[in-house]
């Protein structure tokens, strides 16, 4: 029976290790919780905050729609791009907290000046949202089906932006949130929310049309990384990862390589002998992204044959080409097509001649952020 070691994720109050550990980027899931957790601790503590989330964004402004940062009475967490145009929308948003009033703060990047480090064109707006201590329940909400693996909608009217109205779009209400059934912040069904996130091709945005302009947003769970091997290169792998949105399971078949000690940033650390029942241990579904680091080729075949019968959106193997060919041809001999092992990626990490483990991390990282975004094949590699 695998042996599973499961960070628990409780609304704690602000200065839980949680909490304390979102202070790195509330943008990205850390810790093996959620922004939306941070958020909801900060509010049933009765702390004050404002969210700080660009809601547009036209030109070649530094960060998309759907970032997001945090101000509290504790100071800056995260970032909405750094230079002027942060420095504009921080002070818009310490007035919101002094005064509890929402604001929408533009910024045109064309008309700043060299001396401003901020030279690359284009505008941005902010939402500068004040936010209430009533508003802990729908966060905590938000959290609830976020570590569920589940999704819906944000919206949020803003067309008083002193005033914006934030709703959460769900296509049910889980049976613990039952007493949210008749709150205006909460809608069951995504009936109003699906057409406008598809007029935003699924991401986020802001639509505007006469009195009227709302914000719109995807809540879905962010990427899995799954290590299957405890290794240096692992932990270095899972350090970075982690920094950079994904949530990091490992796997491994020896305790004290699956030890939560010695992953502090991972969501769960599983033992499984042999690596046998991998994706169901595992939970591997389309969130996943799976990196075979284990200790030796015989372990590799194994994890690499499950994994190839799941559902993962990635799938790589560390190993040079000679060990890929040996591993391959043993699959092919268990009936494995040419075209499974065709999306493998192997050796993995984009090939940029990293040889310690933690340039071996950047490498393996950036592949992975470069498999997400949907532009790893328009990366040239040498075979």
């Amino acid at each position: 029976m695998p042996e599973i070691h499961q960070e628990e994720s409780p609304l704690a109050g602000p200065e839980s290790p949680q909490a304390r550990d979102a202070r790195v980027d509330p943008s990205a899931a850390v810790g093996g919780d959620f922004f939306e957790a941070r958020v909801a601790a900060l509010l049933e503590a009765g702390r004050k905050a404002v969210l700080l989330t660009v809601i547009s964004r036209q030109g070649s402004a530094p960060r998309a729609a759907g970032t997001r940062a945090l101000l509290t009475e504790d100071g800056f967490e995260g970032t909405i791009g750094g230079g002027a145009l942060e420095g504009r929308a921080l002070e818009a948003a310490r007035q919101s907290l002094a005064a509890g009033i929402s604001a929408r703060v533009s910024c045109d990047l064309t008309g700043l000046s060299p001396e401003s480090d901020m030279i690359c064109g284009g505008s941005m707006e902010v939402l500068c949202e004040a936010l209430m201590p009533q508003q802990a329940a729908v966060f905590a909400l938000a959290a609830h089906v976020l570590r569920a693996g589940g999704s819906g909608v944000w919206t949020v009217d803003v067309s008083r932006e002193s005033l914006p109205r934030r709703c959460l779009h769900l296509e049910n209400l889980p049976a613990e949130f039952a007493g949210l059934a008749d709150s205006p912040a909460v809608r069951q069904g995504l009936e109003a929310a699906a057409p406008l996130l598809e007029k935003l091709g699924n991401k986020p945005g802001l639509l505007a049309g006469g009195d009227r302009a709302m914000y719109v947003e995807p809540l879905s769970a962010p990427p899995v990384l799954l290590l299957c091997g405890g290794g240096h290169v692992s932990l270095e792998v899972a350090a970075l990862a982690r920094t950079c949105g994904f949530v990091v399971d490992v796997v491994d078949d020896r305790p004290e390589f699956s030890d939560p000690a010695r992953f502090p940033m991972a969501r769960r650390c599983v033992t499984l002998p042999g690596f046998e029942g991998l994706v169901e241990a595992c939970g591997i579904g389309r969130r996943h992204y799976v990196a075979i680091v284990t200790r030796g080729h015989s372990f590799d075949r194994e994890v690499l044959s499950q994994a190839l019968a799941s559902h993962a959106a990635y799938i790589g193997m560390i190993g040079s080409r000679a060990k890929r060919e040996q591993v391959y041809a043993a699959l092919r001999e268990q009936g494995v097509p040419d075209a499974e092992l065709a999306a493998v990626r192997c050796p993995i990490g984009l090939p940029v001649g990293a040889e310690s483990p933690q340039q071996i991390a950047v490498a393996v990282v950036a592949e992975l952020l470069a498999a997400r975004a949907g532009t790893l094949h328009r990366l040239r590699f040498e075979d």
